[in-house]
This record gives structure tokens, C-alpha cells and sequence, in this order.
């Protein structure tokens, strides 16, 4: 592949990536605050924000931290469970990537991939280049790295009602992409619909709300709902990608 194709891939991921980007701000800008607000100091907080880079996972990893867990084994576990997601996203697009990948590139898109990220690149026509993946993931890093810190700088001056507001962003965010979809495609309306009546179900047994934590219900409606959903809405392989 010549240099020119490359670096076209590269710029045409980076165009996709930038409504990503602009969008984590908000939502990395909370994440900032919560963990300022948690007492962890600056440098850890972005060092987690690295590492983690996921804003389910630093809200689980917050959490712990305000209830004084100090076993670093839950943190590991508690961000697991919440970002167990991408280890489907991750094989669904190992069948994609281009072949020539080698261990690091391919080491990069799991650790760059999130939800919007994937949403993005998954519906790229035949094999995923490694430089149109790492396009479209630049800027999501880069915004989501600078609100989060921007957030734990600015902890101190935002009105509390302001600070507030930020803790629904993450909210927000899924509906913004969860109803286009479901508008567009009956079965993901269908496997929505089904995930919010599990949900409420579970929420009304108190025998489940007693033993499971929130974030175990959530996990046990994705299962549950994916399930039902492959059974209902199979999709047909292809031979060609």
C-alpha cells in the first residue's frame, strides 16, 4: 500500500472520529470531576483515565475508591464487569481487521476500542486498515484525556448545580445512541424493549435487588437480552467480507 493510501485512511478515520471526540468531552469532564471530588489526586486520575479509558469503568473504579476498598483485585474485577462488553465488540472485530495487522496494532484497537468507536469502524466495507482504526480513535483519546482533566482543574469552580448536571451526561450519551438505532432497525427496537422489561422486572423482585448490586442486574439484562435477541434476530454469515 502506497504512503498516499495510508495517510487517506488515516485522515478519513480521524473526520470520522472527531463527533466522537467533541461528544466524550462532556462526559470525560464529569468523569474528572467525580474523581476529583473522590479525593484522588490529578496525576493518579489521569493515569487511570489511560489505563481504564472507559467512563463505565472509572465510575466503578470511583466508586470502590469512595467506599474505601483497598483490595486492588475488586477494582479489577468491578471494571470487568462493567466493561465486559468489549470482549464481544473485540470479537466481532477481530474477524474484521486486515490481516496484515500485526501483535501490536492489533494489541492498539483493543485498547483504543469503545462503543462508539466500534460503532464507527464496524461499518467499514470490507477489512478494517489499522490506520483508519487509529483515525477514527485519535481524537475520541485525545478529548476524553484533556475533559478529564479539564474537569478535576475545574472542580473547585463550577456551581455544585452545574457539577450536578455532568453526573447525567453518561445517560444522555447512550439514549443519543441507542434511540437513532432503534428507530431505524425493528430488531434492536425489539432487544431495547426486551432489555427495559428485564430490567424493571428485576428491579421489582426484591429477592434480586437484596443479592445482586446494580451493576450485576445490568450484566445479567445484556446476557439475558443478547440471548433472546440472537434467538429471535439471527444473523445470516457471509461468505465474503
Amino acid at each position: 500500500m502506497s504512503n498516499s493510501n495510508v495517510k487517506s485512511d488515516y485522515l478519513r478515520g480521524l473526520k470520522d472520529g472527531v463527533p466522537i471526540g467533541l461528544g466524550y468531552i462532556p462526559l470525560a469532564i464529569a468523569c474528572g470531576i467525580a474523581t476529583s471530588k473522590a479525593g484522588i489526586p490529578f496525576l493518579l486520575s489521569q493515569l487511570m483515565e489511560i489505563l481504564i479509558y472507559s467512563g463505565s469503568g472509572l465510575t466503578a473504579a470511583i466508586t470502590l475508591f469512595k467506599g474505601g476498598e483497598t483490595v486492588v483485585i475488586m477494582y479489577a474485577l468491578a471494571i470487568l464487569v462493567a466493561n465486559c462488553r468489549y470482549m464481544i465488540f473485540s470479537m466481532s472485530l477481530a474477524q474484521r481487521l486486515d490481516p496484515s495487522m500485526n501483535l501490536i496494532e492489533r494489541i492498539l484497537v483493543g485498547a483504543l476500542n469503545t462503543d462508539e468507536v466500534f460503532g464507527v469502524v464496524i461499518k467499514e466495507k470490507g477489512y478494517i486498515k489499522f490506520k483508519y482504526f487509529l483515525g477514527v480513535a485519535t481524537m475520541p483519546f485525545v478529548c476524553f484525556a484533556l475533559g478529564n482533566a479539564l474537569g478535576s482543574f475545574t472542580t473547585d469552580l463550577l456551581p455544585d448545580f452545574i457539577s450536578s448536571a455532568l453526573g447525567i451526561i453518561i445517560y444522555a450519551m447512550f439514549i443519543a445512541l441507542i434511540v437513532p438505532s432503534a428507530k431505524e432497525s425493528k430488531p434492536i427496537f425489539v432487544v431495547v424493549a426486551i432489555a427495559l422489561i428485564i430490567s424493571i422486572i428485576f428491579e421489582c423482585i426484591p429477592a434480586v435487588t437484596q443479592f445482586l448490586s446494580a451493576g450485576w442486574i445490568v450484566i445479567l439484562c445484556a446476557i439475558i437480552t443478547s440471548a433472546i435477541g440472537a434467538l429471535l434476530f439471527p444473523v445470516e454469515e457471509k461468505e465474503e467480507v
